[in-house]
């Protein structure tokens, strides 16, 4: 038997509850008292479900792979709840801001960040379910080409980001002319980036929470780390999108 799905685990669950809730409160006149355990027992069911769905799934033929894969999982985990924390302070600092386009940029790329479990979770299956090992050169010669043409419209910040993928991405057509299996380094690829996003969102919280929203000097830092923050979720939407 399974042991009982943590929801906070599988954002899916929590979106489709809050959903649910929102709905069932604003559109559906119920009360919040009564909405609240059935969103509870909608995230609960769903995480259930969707972990059923992960133990069924086949296993690997690498078990490196499959170790970085959920390991991956864990990590993408790690930084939706850090997307929420720099959403929260954001959030706090609408109300006074001088400026509120960066502020808001930084919550639309926050939204971004949440979006992007589903898509990584649908790119992993096919990664699983992929009989051949080996992904096309075509298809990352056309995520190489739609890296170079991002490179000439981001700023120097994003293009020195997107530098990083080229090379990735260089490598992976590398191993495919040498008939090589490039799952683990398409999935390595993601981690990396994750793990940078996850540090960037770091940081973003600790200077969101002391900024002075009045001292030119600290906006336009928090503007480089939003710009960067951009630059990295453009780079996962590249990887995970099949082209």
């Amino acid at each position: 038997m399974l042991p009982l799905a943590n929801p906070l685990h599988y954002p899916l669950a929590m979106f489709v509850a809050a959903l649910v809730l929102g709905l069932g409160v604003r559109l559906g006149g119920m009360p919040r008292w009564l909405m609240l355990p059935v969103a509870v027992l909608v995230a609960v069911g769903g995480s259930l479900i969707l972990q059923q769905r992960e133990a069924r799934q086949p296993a690997l033929d690498d078990p490196h792979l499959a170790r970085e894969i959920q390991q991956l999982r864990q990590q993408v985990r790690q930084l939706l709840q850090g997307a929420e924390k720099v959403r929260t302070e954001a959030a706090r600092l609408l109300l006074d801001a001088p400026d509120l386009d960066w502020l808001i940029t930084v919550q639309e790329v926050c939204d971004q960040v949440n979006r992007l479990p589903q898509a990584l979770e649908q790119r992993l299956q096919q990664l699983r379910q992929c009989d051949d090992p080996v992904l096309s050169a075509e298809t990352l010669e056309k995520q190489l080409a739609q890296v170079r043409r991002q490179k000439r419209r981001v700023s120097p910040v994003a293009a020195t980001q997107l530098d990083r993928l080229e090379a990735s991405l260089q490598r992976n057509i590398q191993l495919v002319q040498a008939g090589r299996d490039t799952r683990l380094a398409q999935v390595t690829a993601l981690a990396t980036l994750v793990q940078e996003t996850a540090g960037v969102l770091q940081q973003l919280q600790n200077q969101l929470h002391t900024c002075d929203i009045h001292n030119q000097h600290q906006l336009r830092e928090l503007q480089t780390l939003s710009d960067t923050l951009t630059g990295f979720e453009q780079q996962m939407s590249i990887l995970i999108t099949r082209v």
